[in-house]
């Protein structure tokens, strides 16, 4: 399987990001789930960054 591209990881990480504010920022009105997502995408966004510099998934 084919690691992901560098454009993905980088939307992912806005996305994470996005998410973790609205979570914070909202967490009265929407509850903790967009908080729960960004942490969720933040760990698989850094994994797959780490994954991209080790130089793995090239497979």
């Amino acid at each position: 399987m084919r690691g992901l591209p560098a454009w993905m990881i980088l939307t992912l990480g806005v996305l994470a990001a996005v998410m973790l504010y609205v979570g914070y920022d909202e967490r009265h009105h929407v509850g903790p789930f967009p908080m729960i997502l960004g942490v969720l995408w933040a760990v698989f966004t850094l994994a797959a960054a780490g994954a991209k510099a080790r130089g793995g998934a090239e497979t």
